[in-house]
C-alpha cells in the first residue's frame, strides 16, 4: 500500500501534488481544532452542570456522592465568580435542599434564588430596592367615579401639586412607590394636568382603577387595573412580587394632604426594627411566623383651613395644631403586614376607633398586633391636612368652636408659617396663599361640582350633613360674590 501511494505521488501532476498537500494541511488543522475548540470545551463544562439535576434525585440515574459534590461545587463557583457578591447556594448532604449563605446581613443584601421552602425570593435586577428590606407603597384615591367634574378636578389637581407632591418627592428616601387610583375614564384635560406633574418621577403611578385597590399582594390586584396612565409596570410587578416575601407597609394619603420629609424612612425603620427583625430571624418563612400586623399613625398634625376665623380679610387661611393621643387620623396612616399575614387577618376597625380597640405596642403582648406612633424625629407636626370645600366629607372646612376660641393659635400664625411649613413639608408658604386665591376665584363652580359629586360609589362619605354644609357655603359665596 505504501509503495503504491509513493508511486502515485511520483506519477502525479503538479496540480495533483498541490491538492494532496492542501488536503493534508486541512486534516492537521481540523485535528488541532478538535483539541482546542471553545464549543467543545463548553460542552465538556456543561456536562457536570447537567448532573446537578440528578443531585436532588439520587434514585433517578446518578446516586454517587462524587457526582452530587461536583455539581454543588460548580454551582458555588458560578455564584461567586464575577466579583462583588460572596453569596452562594449550597446543597445539604444528600437531600438536594438549598440554603442561602452570605458574608453580609440578610437585611442589607436580600437573598436571591429560592428560600428553604422553595418560594421565590427577589432576583437580581429587581426594581424593588430597600435598605431596610421592607416593601413600602403609598396609595391615594383621586377623582374615582367622578371623571368629568372639571372644576372640582382642577381644584384637586392644584391641591395635589401644592400639598401632596412636594412632601413626597422631597422624602429623605425614595425607596417606595406612590400609587394614585383614578377613574379609568378620567377627563383628558384633567389627566394631562396630573401626568405633567408626575412624569419626572419613576416611582409614582397613575392607574385607572375604581375597585379592588386593597390586598396588594394578591394576583387579583393586578387584574383589577383597567388602565395604566403612568408608571413603570416592571417596577410595580417587582414591588408586588417582593411584597409576598417581605414585610409590607401600606400608607394612606389624600391628594390634598402632606407628609413630613422623613416620614417614609421613619416608618420603614420602625417596621424593620420590629416586624422586619422577626422576618429575618425566621428566614421569611410564613410557616415559622405568627400572623402579625402593626399600625403606624401620627400623634400631632397641622391643619390648614381655607377660612380664617380670626381675620375675615386674611388671604392666607389659617393654621391650627392638633394633638390626638386617643385616636388615629387617616392622613399618613400606615398598615404593616408580616410575611404571610393578609388584610383579612386584621380586625375591622375604623381609623378613629383604632386606639380604643387596639393596644399600644409598648403594652401589647409580644409587642405585636398593635398601634405604634410614627416617630416624628425633630419635627413634632408630621402631617398637614388641608381643609377646603373640595373635601368629600367637609370635615373641619368650617372652623370648629375649638379653633375659633384658640387664642394660642391665633397668635402663632406668622411664627408657624415662617418656621414649620417649608422645613417640615417642603412647601413654600406663598404657594399655599396663591392656591387659596385660585380657589377663591372658582369657588362657586367648585362647590357646585362638589355637591354633584356627593354619594358616588367610590366615596366613603355620603351624609346629609355634608350636603347641607356644601349648600350653605354655596349660597353664602353666591350671595357675597
Amino acid at each position: 500500500m505504501t509503495v503504491s501511494k509513493v508511486y502515485y505521488y511520483e506519477r502525479a501532476s503538479v496540480f495533483d501534488r498541490a491538492l494532496i498537500l492542501l488536503l493534508g494541511l486541512a486534516c492537521i488543522f481540523l485535528v488541532n481544532m478538535k483539541n482546542n475548540c471553545p464549543p467543545c470545551a463548553q460542552q465538556q463544562l456543561q456536562q457536570p452542570l447537567a448532573l446537578q439535576q440528578y443531585a436532588a434525585k439520587p434514585n433517578e440515574g446518578l446516586s454517587s456522592k462524587s457526582s452530587t459534590s461536583s455539581s454543588s461545587s460548580l454551582l458555588k463557583k458560578k455564584k461567586t465568580s464575577g466579583g462583588g457578591s460572596s453569596s452562594s447556594l449550597s446543597s445539604s448532604s444528600g437531600a438536594g435542599e438549598k440554603k442561602f449563605t452570605s458574608s453580609k446581613s440578610v437585611a442589607s443584601q436580600p437573598p436571591s434564588g429560592d428560600n428553604l421552602q422553595g418560594k421565590k425570593f427577589i432576583k437580581e435586577g429587581s426594581k424593588w430596592k430597600n435598605k431596610y428590606d421592607i416593601v413600602h407603597i403609598m396609595t391615594t384615591r383621586y377623582m374615582q367615579m367622578q371623571p368629568n367634574l372639571m372644576h372640582l378636578g382642577k381644584a384637586r389637581n392644584d391641591l395635589m401639586r401644592v400639598f401632596a407632591l412636594p412632601g413626597i418627592v422631597s422624602q429623605s428616601t425614595q425607596e417606595f412607590i406612590w400609587i394614585l387610583f383614578t377613574d379609568p375614564e378620567l377627563n383628558q384635560e384633567l389627566l394631562d394636568e396630573i401626568l405633567d406633574m408626575i412624569k419626572p418621577y419613576p416611582n409614582i403611578f397613575l392607574l385607572g382603577m375604581n375597585n379592588g385597590m386593597n390586598n396588594f399582594r394578591t394576583v387579583g390586584w393586578m387584574q383589577n387595573i383597567k388602565k395604566v396612565f403612568s408608571g413603570d409596570m416592571q417596577m410595580l410587578k417587582d414591588y408586588q412580587k417582593a411584597s409576598k416575601h417581605r414585610v409590607l407597609l401600606e400608607t394612606r394619603l389624600d391628594a390634598d394632604d402632606s407628609i413630613f420629609v422623613e416620614m417614609m424612612d421613619s416608618v420603614q425603620k420602625q417596621a424593620a426594627d420590629t416586624m422586619g427583625k422577626r422576618a429575618i430571624e425566621s428566614q421569611y418563612d410564613p410557616e415559622k411566623l405568627e400572623k402579625e400586623y402593626r399600625i403606624f399613625c401620627t400623634e400631632h398634625h397641622l391643619e390648614w383651613g381655607y377660612f380664617n376665623p380670626w381675620d375675615k380679610k386674611s388671604e392666607k387661611g389659617h393654621l391650627f395644631g392638633v394633638q390626638h393621643s386617643e385616636f388615629c387620623i387617616s392622613a399618613g396612616l400606615t398598615y404593616g403586614y408580616q410575611v404571610g399575614t393578609a388584610k383579612e387577618d386584621l380586625p375591622t376597625v375604623s381609623h378613629h376607633r383604632m386606639s380604643v380597640k387596639m393596644p399600644i405596642c409598648k403594652k401589647a403582648a409580644n409587642n405585636r398586633n398593635c398601634i405604634e406612633r410614627t416617630n416624628p424625629k425633630d419635627y413634632k407636626y408630621i402631617m398637614m391636612r388641608s381643609r377646603t370645600p373640595t373635601s368629600a366629607g367637609m370635615l373641619g372646612v368650617i372652623p370648629s368652636k375649638q379653633v375659633v376660641e384658640s387664642d394660642t393659635w391665633k397668635h402663632k400664625q406668622d411664627l408657624t408659617w415662617e418656621n414649620l411649613i417649608q422645613k417640615n413639608f417642603a412647601i413654600k408658604p406663598q404657594d399655599i396663599w396663591d392656591l387659596r386665591a385660585r380657589l377663591k376665584g372658582s369657588m362657586v363652580n367648585i362647590l357646585t361640582d362638589a355637591l354633584a359629586g356627593q354619594c358616588t360609589k367610590a366615596e366613603f362619605t355620603c351624609k346629609d350633613s355634608t350636603k347641607k354644609d356644601l349648600q350653605t357655603l354655596l349660597d353664602a359665596v353666591k350671595e357675597n360674590s
